[in-house]
């Protein structure tokens, strides 16, 4: 298959703010988040929601200052003043915003700080708001020996440049237009897939997700929370891959099922067809010419027939 591949995005499966909100929604958040994440995105429901918009950014930074402004409950995310967030990310272009520093304190306090071995076990506010201010973004997925050429030097966070664009964006923003302003109802909760097969999709073809310690043992469930993204064989192995993300596990959900990407609960599947996370998520799979071919119907002569399904299957 030529390396050039690149699939083109289905038309009925969009990428939306209320799929945003779910990957933010875990279900171990503590409670005052769900309301600062729902405000967040009535603020900016008008923001252009397409896979690749920086406004996923804008969400997340928004969500955390206001969580950070109302989780005593003394106040409700709807009742901070534009004012104050606008005075909130007024900073100079050319360091980190002071909101970095707050956050964090409000995170400890909250206990959304621990220690812990991996990222993954990370809480899943302290898990969002690394991957916000993390300085050293533009070097994840090299090489251990393209950093050894090329020495990490720290550069603006993603929560910079979101601070930056949420400051331009508020600056003309109207209470009136907050007012009237609305956001999908998205609740906290995980997602949970049973499918016969389930399979994961790149330009390679489309392989198996198998139990990495018994590979014979065959994965029946995929369940996503928030960012985490898990999957269970028919032995009970609980797993994690790097090709697995939650964003893309909902995507194929909606393909299947036909219900929205941000949809909870337990759904069964025949098959489920999941676009690698290296891949963009918002594609259709069947635009991957082997399974493109495997469910087309050939018609001819049978020893013909042959012949072309064996040299699909090389």
């Amino acid at each position: 298959m030529p390396d050039a591949f690149t699939p083109e995005p289905t038309a009925e499966i969009s990428y939306a703010l209320d799929l945003e909100m779910s990957l933010l929604l875990a279900s171990s958040a503590p409670a005052p988040w769900l309301a600062a994440v729902t405000e967040s995105a009535r603020i900016l429901a008008g923001r252009p929601w397409t896979k690749g918009s920086p406004a996923s950014g804008e969400l997340c930074t928004l969500a955390l200052l206001l969580y950070t402004r109302t989780y005593t409950g003394e106040r409700l995310p709807h009742d901070v003043p534009l004012e104050e967030l606008r005075e909130a990310l007024d900073e100079p272009l050319d360091r980190e915003p002071r909101i970095v520093d707050e956050i964090d304190a409000a995170l400890t306090v909250t206990g959304q700080v621990r220690d812990v071995r991996s990222a993954e076990e990370a809480p899943p506010l302290r898990r969002i708001f690394d991957a916000a201010r993390d300085r050293y973004i533009a070097y994840a997925g090299m090489s251990m020996a393209a950093l050894d050429v090329e020495s990490p030097v720290p550069g603006p966070s993603p929560m910079r440049r979101a601070a930056e664009r949420l400051a331009e964006y508020l600056t003309d923003y109207t209470p009136l237009e907050r007012e009237g302003a609305a956001a999908p109802k998205v609740e906290c909760g995980p997602l949970v897939v049973e499918a016969t097969t389930i399979r994961i999709v790149n330009s390679g073809g489309a392989m198996p997700l198998e139990c990495p310690r018994r590979s014979e043992d065959r994965v029946r469930v995929v369940r996503v929370d928030g960012r985490l993204a898990t999957f269970e064989c028919e032995q009970g192995h609980l797993s994690q891959d790097w090709r697995l993300s939650s964003a893309h596990v909902r995507l194929a959900v909606a393909r299947a099922t036909g219900a929205r990407p941000s949809v909870q609960g337990t759904r069964r599947v025949k098959e489920l067809l999941i676009m690698a996370s290296d891949m963009p998520c918002h594609s259709d799979p069947f635009w991957n010419p082997f399974l493109r071919a495997a469910r087309t119907e050939l018609v001819g002569r049978d020893d013909a027939i042959d012949r072309i399904r064996r040299l699909i299957s090389r």
